[in-house]
Parts: C-alpha cells; structure tokens; sequence
C-alpha cells in the first residue's frame, strides 16, 4: 500500500486547470431525502434534512456552472416546500426527477456514541425508486447511486440501467449493508455482491461497509489496514475501474489499476458531525474527477474536502468546500 502527500501538484494543478476548457456535465443523484435528528455524543440534538441533500448541495456549492444536478428521489408533502425552497437558491440544480410522497419522509435518528461511532433508528415512509424515474436521466454523465434507506434502489432497476446507459455509474454503498431490527438499523453481510459490483464503475464505502459488502464481518471493532488493502484488491479484481473506501479521521483507501493507496487525513482536529461527510467525499472526488481525470488528485482533493466539513453540523458542512475551489473554464 503507498501512501502519497500531492502538495508538490498544487502548482501543475493550478496550471492545468486554469486551461482546461471543459463543457458543462450531468450528474444525476439517486437516493432517498432524510429528515435527520441528530444527537452528539455530548446529547446536543439538531434537526436537518438530509440523505442525499448532501450530495445534492455540495455537487452544487463545488460545480457551480460546470454541474448540472438532477436529484431523482422522493420528498415527502409534510417537508416539499422546506426541500424545494434550499434548492432554489441553486441555479444548477433540475427538479424534473423529483417525485411528491404523500405518506412522507423518512426519519432518521443519528445518535453519536463517539467521532466515528452511531447507533442509527430510521421511521420509512418512501417507496423504492423505479427505473422509470430513471429511465430520462440515462444520458447523464455520472449516475450516482446514493443508498440512504438501504431498498433505494434494486438490483434488477441497477441491471437495467447499465443495459441501457453509457454513464459512468457511482455506487456509494452505505445502507445496502443495513437493515431494519427492532427499530434500529443493523449491519448484514451481501451474498450477491459480484452482482451489484458488476454493474457499476465506481464504488465508495467505509471500512465496515466494504467487510459486510465483501460478506466478510469484522471480527473486532479496529480493522486491519492489511484486510482492508487485501479485500480492495479483491473488488479490483471484478472490472471496477475505481474503489474508495474512506476511514474516519485516518483518512481514504484508492484501489486503482490493482494498486491500493492510502491518503491521510489532514483535517481531524475538531470533529463536530460526520454526518453526510461521505457524501460530501463523493461529491467533491466527481467534480475533481471530471475535471483533472486523475483518481489520484480528485482523492486528495476529496479528502480534504470531507475532513475540513466535520466542523459544521447538517447541510451546513456542503459550504465547507467553499475552502477548496476549482478553477474551471469551459
């Protein structure tokens, strides 16, 4: 595993960018929208919305003109106009694949026993998302799969998707690997994982996801760095082009070209809500991604990103990338 600090770029990088010309991209977001309670370890209780608002923001806040978002979800009627009325202050973003539910939006109970550490209890009111709400959004760019309630997506819409579209295709697996017991949300491993890997392009998760995603548990609460590079390299192995898996305040995993790499995470200081912080990695590695086409930069830059947005609380964290601007031309 190689372990890479890209401060020595920032000057190329400044230059590169600076003379690009780059035309303006589609990324359409597929996920729930929560409406998160959040409680800190210190019992401090916010409430948020949330789920992939998260990307839905923080694509925009880094994008800016560059991006064209297109969020396909549920929202739900008790919280339509509190929803619509953030996405108003963005230009970029398309309400085309939003959908109304009249039952309402999922709540979602965060309540932090430390930094890196929740115990998650999740109220479902919205329907799984059918490929006919899709279906339009196929010749987008990026298709980012977004799993917030765990049954956003099948794995026969997934199918079909990638039948019938040429898009780069993101998994950010997150609670694929969660079910529902007792009120409170569980981990279980995925038997049929080389089906959803398959399928996709790229794949994001953190440490315990990537074990029960491979249907491998960890056995203790720490993972072991070798067991985390040895299962990435298995994921390599099965015509992903990229693998991401993030590790709290450690910082990322990048399995690339059957190499793994490990970026350190240089903003851990002062850790207030991570929250949505994986969303944000996402968000910011794509716009890095589509402009530089350099896993390698687009993972620094992501890093840095996601660990400077543990300072804030809520959606408030996607105007953290505000911090780390791309010079775009296009």
């Amino acid at each position: 595993m190689k372990s890479f600090c890209y401060s020595f770029f920032i000057f190329n990088l400044k230059h590169e960018e600076a003379n690009k010309r780059l035309r303006a991209v589609k990324v359409a977001i597929i996920g729930t929208i929560n409406l998160d309670i959040i409680v800190s370890k210190q019992g401090k209780r916010t409430e948020s919305l949330g789920g992939i608002l998260y990307n839905i923001l923080s694509l925009s806040e880094i994008g800016k003109d560059f991006v064209k978002v297109f969020p396909i979800t549920y929202i739900g009627s008790d919280i339509k106009e509190r929803f619509l009325k953030i996405l108003k202050r963005y230009p970029n973003i398309s309400v085309r694949g939003i959908y109304e539910n009249r039952w309402g939006t999922n709540i979602n109970l965060l309540e932090y026993i430390n930094d890196n550490k929740r115990r998650e209890t999740t109220t479902f009111f919205t329907e799984e998302i059918k490929y006919k709400m899709i279906e339009p959004f196929l010749s987008s760019d990026i298709l980012l799969f977004n799993f917030i309630a765990g049954y956003d997506v099948s794995l026969e819409t997934l199918k079909m998707v990638r039948r019938n579209s040429k898009s780069t295709i993101f998994l950010d697996v997150h609670s694929l690997v969660l079910k529902k017991k007792k009120g409170e949300r569980v981990f279980y491993p995925i038997k049929n994982w080389k089906d959803w890997v398959k399928n996709i392009d790229i794949i994001q998760m953190n440490t315990k996801e990537l074990l029960f995603f491979t249907g491998i548990p960890p056995r203790t609460e720490k993972i072991d760095r070798e067991i985390v590079k040895k299962t990435i390299k298995l994921l390599l192995t099965k015509s992903l082009n990229i693998v991401l898996v993030t590790s709290g305040e450690e910082g990322v995993y990048l399995g690339y070209r059957d190499d793994v790499y490990f970026f350190e995470q240089k903003y851990k200081s002062v850790v207030k809500d991570t929250t949505g912080c994986g969303d944000i990695f996402s968000s910011s590695f794509l716009v890095k991604y589509l402009v530089s086409k350099d896993p390698f930069i687009s993972c620094e830059y992501a890093n840095n990103v996601s660990g400077m947005s543990t300072r804030d609380t809520g959606i408030k964290k996607c105007s953290s990338t505000r911090f780390f601007k791309i010079n775009i031309k296009y």
